[in-house]
Formats: structure tokens, sequence, C-alpha cells
């Protein structure tokens, strides 16, 4: 419709061909373009989003399966931009565009600050756990480590930092991430059940959280059940504990309380949220009558 336009067309349709082969000849794809268009919009919002620190966090309760007290929170990620609204999609951009260590440091540094905030204000329980999400490829430098030290020095002893098992592990990357904790902290297996079978000799976690994928429908699968069965044995025989993720129904918890695991967490207990609410009447009065 105007000169800049198909300027700016032709531009892209020439970009494409010398990206293909040199000396051919490329009509403008409009399907092609506006994809590259949002690829390009979403990179902008990115790095917006580490540049501002455009995060929030949400906290999921992590339950006693012995008292249903509320011993921990996971703080869980949420983007709400134009084109960015999902964990998923940050964290794709962020391999991509080679930024996993902002996203690492954005992560541990605003859920830290989030979780103190909370606590002082009183819309999270005191003297709880804090699980954050790590990526296993990643780990912060000597200075980052000396900062969120001086500034979260009370909070290190409750500090549980956790690695997905669909990642494979990095082991130069955990052993920084050990030397950092030191003596303080501990380190929590993620989605066991669901990635890499080597991960959990490799990284010998305080927690074993088993993926949602064997906790579902556990109350009807012997398998799923005889799984739970032996990684609480093995979790127990080692000075581990296993939690439950993912429970979504008065029976699979009735389950895996049964199979001995140490904590619990899914929306029958309590979903995520800003402010998370306490642990729903009927998953307590559950934990209470299984426990008596």
């Amino acid at each position: 419709k105007d000169l800049m336009t198909m300027k700016k067309y032709a531009d892209f349709a020439m970009y494409q061909a010398k990206h293909s082969s040199k000396g051919t000849l490329r009509e403008f794809d409009p399907k092609i373009y506006q994809k590259a268009a949002v690829d390009t919009e979403k990179r902008q919002e990115f790095q917006q989003l580490i540049r501002e620190e455009l995060v929030r966090y949400h906290f999921q309760p992590i339950i006693s399966g012995k008292t249903g007290e509320t011993v921990a929170y996971e703080a869980l990620m949420r983007v709400k931009m134009q084109l960015l609204n999902s964990p998923l999609t940050v964290m794709k951009l962020a391999r991509e565009m080679d930024k996993l260590y902002e996203v690492e440091r954005l992560t541990i540094f605003k859920a830290t600050s989030t979780f103190v905030m909370m606590q002082n204000r009183g819309q999270l329980h005191r003297n709880t756990k804090l699980f954050l999400n790590s990526i296993a490829s990643s780990s912060l430098t000597d200075e980052d480590v000396a900062e969120f030290k001086a500034q979260f020095a009370e909070l290190l002893n409750n500090l549980v930092i956790e690695i997905t098992e669909e990642e494979e592990i990095d082991r130069e990357a955990l052993e920084r991430k050990r030397r950092a904790m030191g003596d303080q902290g501990a380190l929590a297996l993620d989605d066991w059940g669901s990635g890499y079978s080597n991960s959990l000799l490799e990284l010998s976690p305080d927690y074993i959280k088993v993926d949602i994928t064997i906790i579902c429908d556990i109350d009807t699968d012997a398998d799923k059940q005889q799984l739970v069965k032996d990684i609480v044995e093995y979790a127990h025989g080692r000075g581990m504990k296993i939690v439950a993720e993912g429970i979504e129904t008065e029976a699979e918890l009735r389950k895996v309380i049964e199979l001995g695991v140490d904590l619990l967490q899914g929306y029958f207990l309590a979903k995520p949220a800003a402010s998370p609410s306490e642990i729903a009447p009927q998953a307590l009065s559950v934990i209470r009558w299984m426990n008596r």
C-alpha cells in the first residue's frame, strides 16, 4: 500500500534468500514474516522482563504427612506480558538467547525477597522452608552468592534448591551450587520419575519430589504404588525425605500417606497463590485420621 512497507517486505524476502542459498529469488511470504515479527517481539519482551524484573511469584504450601502443618512453600514464577505468559516460554527464550544465568539470578533473588516480605507481613507461616526452582546447568557467581548471603543470612538454613530431573545434571554447576550453600540449605530432586535415571545418584538430594505423573491415579495403579514404595524405602534408608507432588484427590492423598511419603503438595491440599490459603479442611481431616 506504500513504498516503505514494500521496501520492508522486499528486504525481508532478500534476507530469507541470503540465509537459504545465495543467487536465488524469493517471494515475500506474509506467514513467515508474521512469525519472524512475533519472535522478534517475544525477544524484546524477554529482554524487558529481565531488565525490569517483570515476574511475580506465587507460593504453594508443602504439608507434613504426619501433622498436616505447613512446613514449606514452593515459589512458582508467574509472567503476564503481551506475548510472554508462561515460565515455559521464558525458559525457551532464555536457552535460545543464552540468558539462563539471568533467569537463574532473577528467580533466586526475587523469589526469596518476595518470600521474606510476605513472611514479615504475616501472609506466610514463619519458620518454614522455601523451595526454589534452579536451572541444572547454571549457578550463581561468587559475587552474587556473597550478595545473596548478605541479604538473606537468616533464611539460608531454610532454603531448598530444586533441580528438575527433566534436565541433565551439569556436574560443574552442581558442585558450584553445593559450595555456595556450604553446610546451609538443602537440595531437592524435582519431578522424580520423569527424566534421567541417574539424576538421583548424581545429586544425592535431601528431598525427592515424586512427579505428578506417578502420583496421578496412584490409588488404582499397582505399578505406581510399587514405584513409590521402593523410592520411600530407598530415601528413608539414606536420610532423605519424599514429597508427593500433584495430589488432586482424596484417594491419592490416602494412598501416598499409606505408602509412607513425608511431605504432601497438590491442589487437593492447597493451590499456589500470591497469598496462599491454609490447607483444605477435608485434606487436613484425612491426614489426621490416617495418623491416629
